[in-house]
């Protein structure tokens, strides 16, 4: 593929692209009927910078596109990811964080982490009013805001300097990467830790997880594009912890500069990383178009219904990517209220309530909640499925 260009968010460094998933809709905006003519779509390409290593998405909505009263994803709706946070937040508590202490979560969701600090001060930040909410109803004081470096400020102004700033699935999200940057730097005590957690990168080219690329994830960090970035805002990456969720997750634990020093794994896994160089991911873009014809083959070799499990905002991406209607996949369950009983992003799937899965006995089932999928085969097991894997 020939790499077209574009300038670095980060670096302002001439950068080139290595994958178009075409044309493609918001990922979480499920729609009626009467909403068809107003839908927004956009160019989904993706590119790398040869300078800091920074992989992003090109073309952006508006974040109030995005993020706004109707945001249809909550992270209550995994018992898998409540139990995630609350192993996260155990570890807080035990390494780094003292009772008296603050923690900040940015892209607090509705509140399924930062519950678990409702005896400590502690603040979210969340930019959609659906979840944020969700959150406050449920004990957890969050601010509906996007942050920023102004909105830093007010923090301090208003509570003080956090001793435990916490950023999970969000950070990738941010196109103002400069100025939410600045913001935590400015936040973070002087011996306070920020810990970022977000898909491995590695994991999504090992798997070709292309659906993980959609208009709410900007950026994707490597261990060295994430290093190479904290040095740019005076702060230092100490420590990596691999984690299986999501597919495969890495958490970056971060201090201002003069606090941070490289240990040996953070040494051992740069070594062994190699995502610095475009034929990578050349390569990369090349095994994604063979993932969509592979994919196409076998739902077409189907001569019985085919549903789909999951109204994930990656799913958006597979469906407009492979140009996947309602004439291949009749309907996708879902758990989540807000989505049900309208129309998927783009190709207008239906989405119905999960409620009917069971009682409905589909056979051909593609699972687009593949993420999640040992928590849904142990949940289905009974189930005489055959579970299709989209990527």
């Amino acid at each position: 593929m020939e790499g077209k260009e574009m300038n670095c968010r980060i670096c302002n460094t001439t950068t080139k692209k290595f994958l178009d998933l075409g044309r493609q809709p918001i990922a979480n905006n499920f729609l009626n009927e009467d909403q068809f003519d107003s839908e927004y779509f956009y160019r989904l390409e993706v590119f790398f910078c040869p300078e800091c290593y920074t992989i992003q998405i090109g073309d952006c909505p508006d974040k109030e596109k995005i993020f706004n009263k109707n945001y249809a994803f909550f992270t209550s709706t995994s018992n898998y990811m409540i139990q995630h946070f609350k192993k996260l937040a155990d570890d807080i508590k035990n390494n780094y964080l003292y009772e008296e202490g603050f923690i900040v979560e940015i892209g607090s969701n509705d509140g399924t982490f930062l519950k678990n600090f409702r005896g400590y001060k502690h603040l979210g930040i969340e930019p959609s009013g659906s979840v944020n909410a969700v959150a406050n109803k449920r004990g957890v004081r969050s601010w509906n805001r996007f942050f920023n470096e102004e909105v830093s400020e007010n923090i301090i102004d208003k509570i003080g300097q956090a001793d435990v700033i916490v950023t999970t699935n969000c950070f990738p999200h941010m196109v103002d990467r400069d100025s939410v940057l600045k913001g935590i730097k400015k936040l973070l005590k002087p011996k306070g830790i920020w810990i970022n957690e977000e898909a491995a990168l590695k994991s999504i080219m090992n798997r070709v997880s292309y659906d993980q690329f959609y208009n709410e994830h900007i950026f994707f960090s490597s261990i060295a594009s994430f290093k190479n970035v904290m040095k740019l805002y005076g702060l230092g990456l100490h420590n990596i912890e691999y984690l299986p969720v999501h597919g495969g997750s890495m958490r970056f634990f971060s201090f201002h500069k003069e606090y941070a020093y490289e240990n040996e794994k953070l040494s051992s896994f740069l070594k062994m990383e190699n995502l610095n160089k475009f034929e990578r991911f050349q390569e990369f873009g090349e095994k994604v178009e063979c993932s969509r014809k592979r994919l196409l083959e076998y739902l077409f070799s189907l001569k019985e219904e085919i549903v789909g499990y999951g109204a994930t905002a990656k799913s958006t991406t597979i469906l407009n990517y492979c140009k996947i209607g309602n004439s291949l996949i009749s309907k996708i369950y879902d758990t989540t209220p807000i989505k049900q009983n309208k129309l998927s992003p783009g190709m207008h799937i239906p989405i119905v309530s999960y409620d009917t899965f069971k009682k409905d006995k589909p056979k051909n089932v593609v699972l687009f909640a593949w993420n999640h999928a040992k928590e849904i085969y142990e949940k289905e097991k009974d189930a005489n499925t055959n579970w299709i894997m989209p990527i």
